[in-house]
């Protein structure tokens, strides 16, 4: 992608489909792009990397928008910009409760709000929440698949390692949210101040009260078990997302 013309932090080089799909890692991206027709990447530095193509004959972008809420935040803002409307993330995360295990799947529909970011954007009182149409989509995809998943709350915490301070996972796990990652209620929030939809479906990569029972470095998101649930993610949030008409009204 020429640096010449390009736009912001992501060097956007055109304007993204209305429907994006957004992603941390920037190799999950890329095989997104594999799944669409007619691919051109609009945008590649740092830890952004972006395409557009169709699927189905519809069009469709993908962008990857790194780890945390900060720098998701700019790609998020970024991708609006350029013309998003409807933006489903497609992440891992770890579960916070003993039925979700590898593999298996969260509709997203809220997120508790531990991103360090969002308090910067707005109130504390107002809320992380995923858009129905999303959620709608989600369900009726993911039920047509072999996922075992649940639908419900996750939580966005801003550090991936604990400190002095340690975590509340537990309580978490007692008020029935299902999992923990670091972007979902940025990319809500976002939305909602923005206005535009968004939403997320995530792939479970451990169990995360298990894990850190373990030794420090047991924590093993690459077997094949994620993979393939991370492959089968990326395809749900496709046949998905291409069920939303991106010029209905909030």
């Amino acid at each position: 992608v020429s640096d010449e013309n390009a736009v912001g932090i992501m060097k956007l080089s055109d304007g993204v489909a209305p429907l994006v799909i957004v992603v941390g890692d920037p190799a999950r991206a890329t095989y997104v792009s594999t799944l669409l027709q007619n691919v051109k990447c609009i945008g590649k530095n740092r830890e952004y990397v972006t395409y557009t193509g169709t699927y189905k004959g519809i069009k469709v972008s993908v962008a990857s928008h790194g780890v945390g809420g900060g720098g998701a935040s700019m790609a998020f803002e970024e991708l609006i910009t350029a013309g998003a409307k409807v933006l489903l993330r497609a992440g891992t995360c770890g579960s916070l409760q003993p039925h979700l295990r590898e593999g298996s799947m969260v509709v997203v529909t809220g997120a508790v709000r531990r991103d360090g970011v969002t308090d910067n954007l707005t109130y504390k009182e107002y809320p992380a929440i995923a858009h129905h149409t999303i959620i709608a989509a989600l369900e009726d995809t993911v039920k047509q698949s072999d996922v075992k998943y649940s639908t419900g709350l996750c939580v966005a915490e801003g550090c991936f390692y604990d400190g002095p301070l340690g975590n509340l996972n537990l309580f978490w796990q007692k008020t029935g949210v299902l999992a923990i990652e670091m972007e979902c209620s940025v990319l809500f929030i976002i939305a909602s101040l923005r206005g535009v939809r968004a939403g997320a479906l995530l792939n479970v990569d451990n169990y995360i009260l298990e894990r850190l029972e373990a030794p420090a470095n047991d924590y093993k998101p690459h077997r094949e078990v994620v993979i393939q649930g991370n492959k089968r993610m990326c395809q749900i949030a496709l046949e998905a997302i291409i069920k939303i008409k991106p010029e209905a009204s909030l």
